[in-house]
Order: C-alpha cells, then structure tokens, then sequence
C-alpha cells in the first residue's frame, strides 16, 4: 500500500541542524565551567537521547533549568545558520504533487516557522507542532494521536519519518507507519518499517 501522510521530525531529517546544536552546547558548557567534551561523542549521545538528557547528564539538578535556558537562547541565535539536507524540499514537494500531505512535529519552539518560511518550505505543510503546543516528547504518541484525530489520518498509509529511534518509537506508540531516515549510519532503526540513507528515497513510497 502507498503511502499518503508523512509526518516529519525537523532536526537531522529534513534540516542540518546538529552543527549549530553541537556549537551551542560545546559553547554553554564552556561557559558554565564544565568540560566541552569530544564533539564526536557529544553528537553521538544527543542524536541517540537528547541535548537535555545531556545536560542532566552533567548538570546537578538545582542548576539544569538556568544552563538549559542558556542554551536555548545560544541555539535561537543560531537559526539563521541552519541549512535543509539534500533532497529536503524535492521529496515534499513530490509528496503533495502526487497527492500527499506533510505535517512536522518537532521539540523546537516556534521558531521552526521561521526556517521553515526562510528556506521556502512552509507551503508544503499542512500543519506544524512544536513544543509549543505542550504535547508530551517523543517517544510518547500523544502529539500523533492528535494529528491523526484532527486530520482524519489512516495510520496503515500515514508514517512518521526520523533520524532517531524515539522517531521511530513514538510512530510505533501512534500505530503508524515509520520511515527511519540513517543519516549517520548509526542503525539505531528501532524496527522501522522501511530504512532510507537518502531523503530523496521516501518518495517511492508514495
């Protein structure tokens, strides 16, 4: 069966964003005297749990909200230097050209609409879910639930597409399909319904 519903994480599946994440939490670190750590590890551990799971790694509990706001404000600084990955705008705007819709659900703030308005995308969305909305985090269903319920979603021809295996997890919990895009070749798939290394391959299963 074809698929007609993608529903797509925002961070390393359709933007290039770990660079701008990685500077931003090596940069408050720093700031915060504590150590920087090895760039390769710190982007292998927040691309398999998370930039907050991190910092409550590291962090003692009473100073986590204020290092974490810091952080915050270093990354929306950083927006303006965030790039799609290849094939990003190709495979949704095939989508919606054979008769598909695109939602987003992504952790950031609303600030996701501005990449999205400034790198000439947010036309192909037919909705967009940020933390914003106070939906709980992957991989809990919840925000999927209500995308599926608002728009009237079949889940055997919607899928959730991401980098990361709570994406995947989370489309599971839902009931979906998923697609789990290995940008890095980490194989964390997660049990994955289908496994793409190229954005651009996503469209042959629409």
């Amino acid at each position: 069966m074809q698929l007609r519903n993608a529903i797509w994480d925002f961070d390393g599946t359709l933007a290039d964003t770990y660079d701008v994440i990685l500077a931003s939490l090596q940069a408050t670190l720093q700031h915060f005297n504590y150590d920087a750590g090895d760039r390769q590890e710190l982007y292998r551990f927040i691309k398999l749990h998370s930039v907050k799971a991190y910092f409550q790694k590291v962090t003692p509990p009473a100073s986590f909200a204020q290092i974490f706001q810091y952080h915050q404000q270093l990354d929306h600084q950083s927006q303006n230097q965030v790039q799609l990955l290849p094939g990003a705008t190709t495979v949704l705007r095939e989508i919606i050209q054979k008769g598909g819709h695109n939602y987003l659900w992504t952790h950031r703030d609303d600030l996701v609409l501005e990449i999205l308005e400034r790198q000439h995308i947010r036309q192909y969305f037919t909705a967009v879910i940020s933390s914003q909305q106070h939906f709980e985090r992957k991989p809990s269903p919840q925000a999927l639930n209500y995308l599926v319920q608002t728009y009237n979603l079949k889940p055997d021809v919607s899928a959730m597409i991401g980098d990361r295996a709570l994406d995947i997890q989370a489309g599971k919990n839902a009931g979906l399909q998923t697609i789990y895009y290995d940008v890095d070749n980490f194989h964390d798939s997660n049990g994955a319904d289908q496994i793409v290394t190229q954005l651009p391959q996503i469209i042959n299963f629409f």
